[in-house]
């Protein structure tokens, strides 16, 4: 969706973003208590650190890609808090931030990481350092997704975030990917769904291949919830 276009529908956004004419309990709790939770939690200070420490570290470099915004990372953090998962799949590091942002809500959660550019930057490997036992790093798609299926503790569903898509290749075995995992219990977070093509794509193939759940998005972030347990229900707000 363009600017423009989000400006004219931004007040039926705010409107349904604070739970009116939203019938499901799931989703009314969803977007008041996380996605729009205000309350402030424990880790949100070291959270501002570590961004500040990446932004200082980024000054002198030019045309790096962009740092993932304070809102963004505590929208993270509340998110993955909400549902608690043990295992974490993530595609693209934004330079350990989100990482970060996942692994605070429970010491022993394990995150399997895709980036092929992960070490282009020093820093990132700087804001990763204090949870290298819990990650395991990926240089490639199709090794990191089984590998992560097969090792995730299969009581709790899948946790997935995407934060970019490195290559047209990447888009492809990622869509077959979560057409699959799609079609039973699952969290994905979408992000950058704006900047990228390649990711807006990707958010509306999941989203046309949801045969049950719920899908949360502003057309910048996307988060689906394919529950069985609930009717397939889409919500366009302001987060």
């Amino acid at each position: 969706m363009g600017r423009i276009k989000r400006y004219r529908t931004a007040l039926s956004r705010h409107h349904r973003s604070k739970g009116h004419g939203i019938h499901s309990p799931f989703a009314f709790n969803f977007v008041r208590f996380v996605l729009r939770e205000k309350l402030p939690y424990y880790c949100y200070p070291e959270l501002v650190a570590k961004r500040q420490a990446v932004i200082e570290s980024m000054r002198e470099v030019k045309n790096h890609p962009r740092v993932i915004s304070l809102k963004g990372m505590k929208m993270i953090f509340r998110i993955t808090n909400h549902f608690n998962p043990s295992c974490i799949f993530q595609v693209g590091s934004c330079y350990g931030l989100s990482e970060a942002s996942m692994l605070s809500v429970a010491p022993s959660s394990r995150l399997w990481l895709y980036d092929p550019h992960i070490n282009n930057y020093q820093v990132t490997a700087n804001v990763l350092l204090p949870y290298l036992e819990n990650i395991k790093c990926y240089y490639e798609l199709d090794v990191a997704i089984d590998e992560y299926l097969k090792e995730m503790d299969q009581n709790k569903p899948p946790f997935l975030a995407i934060n970019s898509v490195a290559s047209n290749g990447d888009i492809e075995s990622l869509t077959r990917a979560l057409d699959k995992i799609i079609q039973g219990d699952c969290i994905i977070i979408l992000r950058n769904l704006h900047r990228a093509k390649e990711m807006k794509q990707l958010w509306l193939q999941l989203k046309a291949s949801m045969k049950h759940g719920q899908s949360f998005t502003n057309e910048k972030t996307a988060v689906i919830v394919a529950n069985k347990k609930l009717n397939l229900q889409h919500y366009f707000l302001w987060f």
